[in-house]
């Protein structure tokens, strides 16, 4: 408005550039809102037009293979791990889509009483895909039932129990008070190490049994349905669901070695809206399963072939690898590494570092956020921050 560049505004001395300032009083109201406006809208234009110039042809991926390749949910937390990982390692590529991965189920986990629908919530999937212990893990299994269902009946004796009778809650408050005290101590005042150390002792004690799924259903004339959903997937519909998803996120060509499929979801504690900070695209639950379900028949050479048909070669040195992120503590869990072939783990090692790495810098990120975060916190200590208030009730 006064004729000034950019230079001269710079080279004012304070005292003139207040006077500038001065001007605007003599302003109407609505006209000084409107120039702080544009001043705001041109500060954010500059600052991420000037971003995308200094970043400018920093990845030199286009026509090469990249090293890995990760398609995590387009939910925006995912947004700075990717921006982090690709910034960590230029090789790397990584896609959004909706975290479903177009295999709507029911999934009926290891240890689950019902099947549970993991897909949008205005569709009703088809199928259903079971998780079972893999063959010679049937003693394991076993034992692994026992175990659980002791720790949930003593689980429901304390805190269900001890309010129905009065004599029996007497005795249990008498006898596991000490026991509580101490857990609320530790919940209290170390979340971080309490919560670790609780998680160690479940998982030891529930013993973890090595699992499959099934996957494959034999081809049928009967169409299935919600209310008769089919166990597993044909092969043809196996082919239109990978080919499908492949081609919505234009992944039909330069394979990378290792490709992930990256799930998400979120664990915290005394949380009354936990189901939203889980995977939208599946109601509001883990959408692990469904990362582990398209990772599977991808991998099928069945499959592969059939898409080789179709346009879509999937050459033989890459594996795809079903994950899932957890977006409040930023660990990964992986899925079926047993069945990936030894010549891929240098590859997938090498990921894990990179995905390391950018989790550190995301955890930093996220705590300039938050005001109970250490102040000029080093990135291990951010991470530790954001896992510690995951268990903090």
């Amino acid at each position: 408005h006064l004729g000034l560049c950019g230079g001269e505004l710079r080279g004012l001395a304070p005292e003139r550039v207040e006077r500038i300032f001065d001007c605007l009083e003599r302003l109407q109201p609505h006209k000084v809102g409107y120039l702080w406006l544009q001043a705001y809208e041109t500060h954010y234009r500059d600052e991420l037009l000037h971003a995308l110039v200094r970043n400018h042809g920093r990845n030199t991926l286009y026509g090469e293979r990249p090293s890995s390749q990760l398609v995590f949910c387009m939910d925006d937390r995912e947004e700075g791990i990717r921006r982090h990982l690709e910034e960590i390692d230029p090789t790397v590529e990584t896609l959004g889509a909706a975290a479903h991965f177009n295999v709507f189920n029911y999934w009926r986990g290891l240890d689950d009483e019902q099947p549970v629908a993991l897909c949008p919530v205005v569709a009703l999937p088809s199928h259903e895909i079971r998780e079972r212990p893999q063959a010679g893990q049937e003693a394991l299994k076993s034992r692994h039932d026992g175990r659980r269902r002791l720790r949930l009946r003593l689980s429901s004796l304390l805190h269900q129990e001890i309010r129905r009778n009065l004599l029996r809650s007497t005795l249990l408050l008498a006898v596991t008070a000490p026991g509580f005290l101490l857990a609320l101590l530790g919940k209290a005042f170390a979340p971080l190490a309490f919560g670790r150390m609780g998680e160690r002792l479940r998982r030891r004690f529930d013993l973890p049994v090595a699992t499959d799924i099934a996957l494959c259903a034999k081809e049928s004339d009967t169409e299935p349905t919600p209310e008769a959903p089919r166990l597993g997937y044909t092969d043809q519909e196996q082919l239109e669901r990978g080919e499908a998803f492949l081609r919505n996120i234009g992944l039909v060509d330069r394979f990378a070695p290792i490709l992930v499929i990256m799930a998400h979801g979120s664990s915290s504690e005394n949380n009354p809206h936990l189901a939203a900070y889980d995977c939208g695209a599946c109601s509001g639950r883990h959408s692990g399963p469904n990362a582990r379900i398209l990772a599977a028949l991808l991998n099928r050479p069945e499959i592969r072939e059939r898409l080789a048909e179709r346009g879509i070669s999937i050459p033989d040195d890459s594996w795809f690898l079903g994950a899932e992120r957890n977006t409040c503590n930023e660990q990964i869990e992986w899925y079926d590494l047993d069945k990936m072939p030894e010549g891929f783990r240098d590859d997938h090692q090498a990921l894990c570092h990179n995905l390391d790495q950018a989790s550190l810098r995301h955890a930093r990120e996220r705590c300039r956020r938050l005001a109970s975060a250490p102040q000029g916190a080093n990135e291990r200590r951010a991470l530790d921050h954001v896992v510690g208030r995951s268990y903090d009730f």
